[in-house]
Parts: structure tokens; sequence; C-alpha cells
């Protein structure tokens, strides 16, 4: 019975799993959007503080940056290591 249920509705329940998603990914976006400085000047720090030789800081920065891509945005970072979100 089971099967069957499956097999009659899987696909029409399959196709809110990308509407969650899309949802999930509009709601980071408008969160990183309103947090867009406190992060800029979150990405500066971190990669500050890898610039004075804490190899260890590479890894959650490369995290915060890929959370934000992940998100929608683009991160950029100049020769001076200032950070840009763009949204």
């Amino acid at each position: 019975m089971n099967e069957k249920f499956n097999n009659m509705f899987g696909n029409e329940f399959g196709g809110q799993s990308g509407f969650d998603q899309e949802t999930k990914m509009v709601g980071q976006k408008m969160e990183i959007i309103l947090r867009k400085e406190e992060l800029t000047k979150l990405l500066d720090e971190m990669w500050e503080i890898y610039g004075k030789g804490n190899i260890a800081q590479l890894q959650h920065y490369k995290k915060q940056v890929s959370s934000i891509k992940e998100a929608g945005c683009k991160v950029l970072r100049n020769s001076q290591g200032k950070h840009k979100i763009l949204t």
C-alpha cells in the first residue's frame, strides 16, 4: 500500500521540495542583505587574521564565503584584503 501511495503521489510532493529550497535561499539572501555591513567587516577581520600567519583561520573564512555564495551573492576581495558583498 505504501509503495502504491509513493508511486501515485511521489512526483507531486517531489515538486514541493524545490519550492522549499528556493524559499530557504531567498531567506538566506535577505539575511545577508540585512547583515551586509557586519558580514563585510567579519570577512575583512578574518582575512587580516589569516594574513598575520594564522593558517587555521582560512578554513573558517572559506566556510563563511561559501555560505554567502550559496545564498546567491558574490564576494569580492581587493589586493588590500577589503571585501565587498554583491547581492
